[in-house]
């Protein structure tokens, strides 16, 4: 079902032309940087449905195996990791909870710190420190997967991020991994990344436990950050431009128990990087009439407070 717009054909469900246009740009960028044989991160765009209205139903019901097949033993680093950090007392969002938190704090080990490496396998990952969001998610998948926990990517391809739903309680809850956001709804269940879509301003609405998980990555701020609004700047940035509703999002599905059929290679330069610079002004431009918020673009321009609820 929807076969015709997975993978790199996500941009033929989208009737706004803004919307298509930086989905198009996404995909260039991804193969500018990564190259055609660019290994996982090219690979895995196979795997990816766009989330819109048209497919939320389907995305929310028979798109992703709630029976996650993996082979006990196939993964060794990963299982100890797991077994490290959840435990049979707690509950499944607990236990997505400890591993988000685990995946979240990887970037402060390895060589990833100052950037100079992306791809691997998840074991590599963990290693080296990753840092990138598209690296931190399959990571955090994958170690959901081995606990038990069906997991999935979510993806906004316009603003560029790569996230995470993990399915617990019986429902999928968004979370992001980067920067330790998982945020609930109002009667404290998970809220899934079609719920934040339909309904943005969720995250203003956030009690302190999930305000508590939030960690700020260096990436995205300065060494000594924004200060005390380091945490709303994170919150403003999903609530204005991960979710916005021009955003070209996708869900996919990515399994611990297929990594032989993909490829890991490690990079240091782009493929292209005459192309991907060209990219990244068009990407810009496209973004502007898309109607990203200034802040978006200079991250000193964020004067907003946001508080726990």
């Amino acid at each position: 079902m929807f076969e015709k717009y997975l993978g790199r054909n996500q941009s033929e469900i989208y009737a706004d032309d803004v919307t298509k246009t930086g989905c198009r740009l996404w995909l260039e960028r991804v193969l500018a940087f990564y190259g055609e044989d660019g290994g996982v991160d090219v690979e895995i765009i196979d795997g990816q449905l766009p989330l819109t209205e048209k497919t939320a139903d389907y995305i929310y019901s028979a798109f992703t195996p709630i029976e996650p097949a993996y082979r006990p033993g196939s993964r060794p680093m990963l299982e100890k990791i797991v077994a490290g950090a959840v435990s049979a007392g707690m509950s499944e969002r607990e236990k997505a909870l400890a591993l988000m938190r685990v995946v979240r704090d990887s970037r402060t080990h390895g060589l990833a710190s100052p950037n100079l490496f992306t791809g691997g396998s998840e074991e590599e990952l963990l290693k080296r420190g990753a840092v990138m969001g598209n690296e931190v998610s399959r990571v955090l998948v994958v170690l959901c997967q081995i606990a038990g926990l069906p997991a999935r990517t979510h993806s906004s391809h316009i603003s560029g991020h790569m996230m995470a739903e993990i399915f617990t309680g019986g429902k999928w809850g968004w979370m992001d991994p980067m920067k330790g956001v998982a945020p609930v709804l109002p009667d404290g269940s998970p809220a899934s990344a079609w719920d934040l879509f339909r309904s943005p301003i969720l995250f203003e609405r956030q009690p302190s436990a999930v305000w508590d998980d939030i960690r700020p990555t260096r990436i995205q701020f300065s060494d000594d950050g924004l200060g005390p609004d380091a945490k709303s700047l994170v919150m403003a940035r999903n609530r204005d431009c991960y979710f916005h509703p021009r955003e070209a999002a996708s869900i996919g599905n990515y399994f611990a128990g297929d990594f032989l059929n993909y490829t890991y290679p490690w990079r240091m330069d782009a493929a292209d990087p005459v192309r991907l610079e060209e990219i990244r002004h068009e990407e810009h431009v496209n973004r502007r009439k898309m109607g990203l918020p200034d802040y978006y673009f200079n991250q000193y321009l964020f004067d907003e407070v946001l508080q726990p609820v």
